[in-house]
């Protein structure tokens, strides 16, 4: 999806990037300053609604949806950050009447250390070379950023790197995973586990395929995806910029 590129005088005045990122509106009209996100929000209304379609049918579908009745669905998010991408998607939810449980799962503490993979194609000026990135963050803030936002029962925070907290989780099969985790052996962990544990028709949400940054995600998405039969599917929201075309599979 694109927009032009002319950008509104409102949208010229916008607040910094971390009060935007804390204000992450779900509905539309989306504004510019907002394109990398968009795709997101979109996608999951996607799977939201493909999960309602698939789960409640016939005349008590509005009477479920209103009361709660039926198995939530299943979603999860892989590199939660400071948590505003994870209470947007549970806005969506709740204003679609889509109950779920949402798992997100982090390290709390920034990114792990790179590994042979990383270091082959990182550019040479990535910042993450010398030091660790995103750990301006905290489970207590994200834990009070969801519990404000009223989805303390809908979401579950997991601390941890994915290879020591993946494998402790309930067994589940997913509906919707958003893999935003930047370097390549968290993807290929993250990966491994949710793939062969999504529902038919699940999705599974890339943030850093096409990122300048982080070239090592499409290095990992490309390799594990090479010998599965889904095919990848591209959107982007607005100009084009060094992370705003986004990808995702839908399980078969």
């Amino acid at each position: 999806m694109t927009t032009k590129s002319t950008v509104p005088e409102r949208v010229q005045k916008r607040p910094s990037v971390y009060s935007v990122r804390q204000e992450l509106p779900h509905t539309r009209p989306y504004e510019l300053y907002y394109a990398e996100k968009v795709p997101l929000l979109q996608v999951f209304e996607k799977a939201a609604l493909a999960w309602d379609n698939r789960s409640r049918s016939g005349i008590l579908r509005n009477l479920a949806r209103l009361v709660g009745i039926g198995k939530p669905m299943q979603a999860a998010e892989c590199g939660v950050y400071r948590g505003h991408s994870l209470v947007a998607c549970l806005r969506i939810a709740r204003d679609l009447h889509v109950p779920v449980d949402f798992i997100g799962l982090d390290s709390f503490a920034g990114l792990p250390s790179l590994v042979e993979e990383d270091l082959k194609v990182a550019p040479e000026n990535a910042p993450y070379r010398k030091k660790v990135l995103f750990d301006d963050t905290s489970f207590e803030a994200v834990d009070k950023l969801v519990r404000s936002a009223g989805f303390a029962k809908n979401a579950k925070l997991v601390r941890g790197f994915f290879v020591e907290t993946l494998s402790k989780l309930q067994a589940a099969r997913y509906d919707f995973v958003n893999i935003d985790c930047d370097l390549y052996a968290p993807h290929i962990e993250c990966l491994e586990y949710f793939y062969p544990k999504m529902n038919i028709g699940g999705i599974i949400f890339f943030d850093d395929y096409h990122s300048h940054d982080f070239p090592m995600a499409k290095s990992a998405i490309d390799k594990f995806l090479e010998d599965k039969p889904e095919t990848l599917l591209h959107l982007r929201f607005g100009p084009e910029g060094t992370n705003h075309t986004k990808c995702y599979i839908e399980k078969m």
